[in-house]
């Protein structure tokens, strides 16, 4: 049963904090890094207590196999396995006349094949869902891997053999049945162990199914289907296409069918890793329903712990811990946001209209044009004389206006223009509420004259031109 994040219900846990009895997904958990040994790592604590929390077991993140089937199709079509499919194919049919030399081919031809869609296992079982790359390393690194895999089908059948000659003919046909069911179980231990003795060892292979239990039976039967493909899909469709394209698309779907069942075989691992007895590194993330998205910054740290005293119902913590962790400045505008929020909820108005002004300032370099206007009104209404930074108020009039709200956008900027005089936005602001009050207003008279003022007390500002031609236009309508 999987252990999902108390604040976030959905999303299953990945640390826990025994201190608290609270279990944490990586947008909850707070880290930190540090130098270890020489080297960098990380430490993840607790947001309440800031004890270190440990890490749940990796299980607990992954998605189950038979939940994400479509993406095991869609892996040999990246790019990587994609090339070597069609290389592989179009040597085949090179090699598919019978013959000595050809035959050596052909096995040489699987042997690369089996030994590619090993390295996709072993890349998957550490959480790796992108193909390995197609070089030396990858094709001849640990080729012996692929001997004993041929192994484990010559003792296979070697052993039938024996069985038949002792017990007779049903007695094999079971025991061959048996062996056949076990293939996954022991190509996944001696992937585990690197040892060929330990994977035809039933009680090895046979107990570690065992322990996976019914997923090892879904998983074989997705293995079955899937190399049974290649055969029915010759018989219905390739068959049925021209001759001279069957040796290369037989050879393409093998090798398709080939990689994805080591790809889920690999899977199977990583999701039954502690099953397996396979150590997979936590920090190899892919597999994670949750990344890691959190953010270094303490801002974003903060703003988790933040949330946790919200969702608790903790009003009153939650802002203690913002004002004691900012000491007058909030850089984070999620953090900006939750803070006002919760001077307002409170009801500490002077805090609120004290913090407005940052935010505000915040929402402008984040050209958040409509909480920009949501917030000033907020603040307005409870303090009529809230002004707040220059830009801040010149972007908010602005934005009124934008809105439709033509009434606000005057208001704004003649605060704008009162509270900050001297200004160098000072003639935009007055063009662009001349602009608004002739055109939106009808009221020419007032219009020009705020324009008449602006040529008087700016007469060598970059906008005079403008400002000359717009009010003779004023002008003659009025």
């Amino acid at each position: 049963m999987k252990t999902y994040c108390n604040y976030h219900a959905t999303t299953p846990a990945e640390w826990n904090c025994p201190r608290c009895a609270a279990n944490y997904c990586a947008a909850c958990i707070t880290k930190r890094p540090v130098m270890r040994y020489g080297r960098k790592d990380t430490i993840y604590f607790c947001p309440k207590c800031s004890d270190e929390a440990q890490r749940l077991a990796i299980s607990n993140l992954v998605v189950p196999f038979w939940n994400r089937l479509p993406q095991f199709f869609l892996y040999p079509l990246h790019p990587r396995p994609l090339i070597l499919m069609i290389v592989l194919s179009a040597a085949s049919v090179f090699v598919a006349d019978p013959g000595f030399f050809n035959g050596i081919m052909g096995i040489a031809i699987f042997g690369v094949l089996l030994k590619y869609s090993h390295a996709a296992l072993t890349k998957t079982a550490q959480g790796s869902f992108t193909p390995p790359p197609i070089n030396a390393e990858t094709i001849s690194q640990d080729f012996q891997i692929v001997f004993k895999q041929l192994a484990i089908f010559i003792i296979i059948g070697f052993a039938t053999v024996q069985v038949i000659a002792v017990a007779g003919a049903w007695i094999g046909i079971l025991f061959l049945i048996a062996a056949v069911l076990a293939v996954p179980a022991m190509i996944i231990v001696l992937v585990a162990t690197k040892s060929l003795r330990s994977a035809v060892n039933p009680m090895v292979s046979g107990g570690m199914a065992w322990r996976i239990g019914w997923g090892y039976l879904v998983m074989y039967l997705f293995l079955a289907i899937l190399a049974a493909a290649p055969g029915l899909l010759t018989r219905y469709f390739i068959a049925h296409l021209p001759a001279a394209s069957h040796v290369f698309l037989f050879n393409l779907a093998k090798c398709f069918y080939t990689i994805i069942s080591y790809h889920l075989m690999g899977y199977v691992m990583l999701q039954y890793h502690e099953e397996v007895g396979y150590e997979v590194d936590p920090d190899e993330k892919e597999f994670f329903l949750n990344q890691d998205t959190v953010a270094d910054e303490a801002g974003s740290q903060l703003l988790t712990r933040v949330d946790i005293f919200i969702k608790e119902g903790k009003i009153d913590d939650a802002i203690a811990l913002i004002k004691g962790e900012t000491p007058g400045d909030l850089s984070n505008l999620e953090l900006a946001e939750r803070y006002f929020n919760l001077l307002k909820i409170k009801q500490l108005i002077p805090d609120m209209l004290q913090h407005a002004r940052r935010y505000l300032e915040l929402l402008t370099e984040a050209k958040d044009k409509t909480r920009l206007g949501e917030v000033y009104a907020a603040c307005v209404a409870a303090d009529p004389a809230f002004t707040p930074g220059a830009a801040a108020v010149f972007k908010i009039a602005g934005c009124f206006n934008e809105a439709g709200n033509t009434k606000d956008a005057i208001q704004v900027y003649n605060r704008f223009i009162k509270a900050y005089p001297k200004d160098p936005m000072i003639p935009k602001a007055c063009f662009l509420a001349a602009n608004i009050i002739n055109e939106k207003l009808k009221n020419p008279q007032r219009a020009a004259g705020l324009l008449k003022g602006v040529l008087k007390a700016y007469p060598n500002h970059d906008l005079v031109p403008h400002i000359r031609k717009y009010l003779k236009q004023v002008e003659a309508a009025g």
